[in-house]
């Protein structure tokens, strides 16, 4: 082997031996490898209004990185990428970095944690990051709750949000409900099936805090334990305008089949109004 090979097997050698762990030095920007893996989902967003930032203020804290394991003296972002995407649209040739000697658990969880520190994530990305360590790395919510600091009750609640269907995590996004305790309450109007009422009353302002919420959730909560005792006999006895058909003694006929059950009723304003009873209570009943 020629000295200039041994020379530079050595280099890479007292690379990935040396322990650079917690210093802060600064790094050629080619040598700098974007995020795998990024709690926050709009990578680039906002990145030009933070370009002017750096061009004016200067950077004001080091971004952080972590050395990489694909590509011989190379660093991946573990956080500040938009800052290095900023930094880059300057023409920056190297940026100033705080670097982690971390395998790829502890790399991940560090860049969540500086995300939600600087409160970068939306609760939708928090969620998801969270569900991502949860899987992926076997902790449990209590776990999670002393990784970052809040109570096992708050972080279960949390990680509820991911119990909304597709849609209607869609639908949350769509209304820009961005408060992770309104999501919170959002799951439990979907499970009691109101959800689509709460998103009328957020729609029209109705519902704007998450007291409102509770207040709506704790409302349905309480007609449900009324209703609860009385089943479809208080369907019957509600204060509708009687027709002629409601004189019958028995408008009401239901039909057991294999897989379902079929309802039928001569009584139109009635058979509405089992209809509104079983599409609210099945869902609770049955989640």
């Amino acid at each position: 082997m020629s000295s200039k090979s041994k020379r530079l097997g050595s280099l890479a050698d007292v690379f990935k031996s040396e322990s650079l762990d917690g210093t802060v030095r600064k790094i050629r920007m080619e040598k700098i490898l974007p995020s795998e893996r990024q709690p926050r989902q709009e990578r680039k967003k906002g990145v030009e209004e933070l370009a002017l930032s750096l061009k004016a203020e200067g950077l004001l804290q080091p971004i952080v990185v972590a050395r990489s394991s694909e590509e011989e003296d190379s660093y991946r972002i573990i956080a500040g990428e938009r800052r290095f995407h900023a930094a880059t649209s300057l023409g920056w040739n190297e940026i100033e970095c705080k670097i982690f000697d971390r395998d790829e658990k502890e790399t991940y969880k560090l860049a969540i944690i500086e995300n939600l520190q600087r409160e970068d994530l939306s609760p939708y990305e928090e969620v998801d990051a969270l569900i991502h360590l949860k899987k992926e790395y076997k902790y449990t919510d209590q776990e999670l709750a002393e990784m970052f600091g809040k109570s096992r009750s708050y972080m279960t609640e949390i990680l509820s949000i991911t119990h909304l269907s597709a849609k209607a995590m869609q639908t949350c996004k769509d209304l820009s409900i961005n408060n992770k305790n309104l999501l919170v309450q959002a799951v439990q109007a979907e499970k009691r099936g109101n959800l689509q009422e709460f998103f009328d009353l957020y729609k029209n302002g109705e519902l704007k805090t998450v007291r409102d919420a509770k207040e709506f959730n704790k409302k349905d909560s309480q007609d449900y334990e009324g209703n609860g005792k009385k089943g479809f006999d208080s369907v019957s006895n509600h204060p509708a305008e009687k027709s002629d058909n409601q004189k019958e003694k028995n408008p009401v006929k239901i039909v057991k089949k294999p897989d379902s059950i079929e309802i039928s009723c001569t009584d139109p304003l009635l058979l509405m109004e089992i209809y509104k009873f079983t599409k609210k209570e099945i869902p609770k009943r049955f989640p």
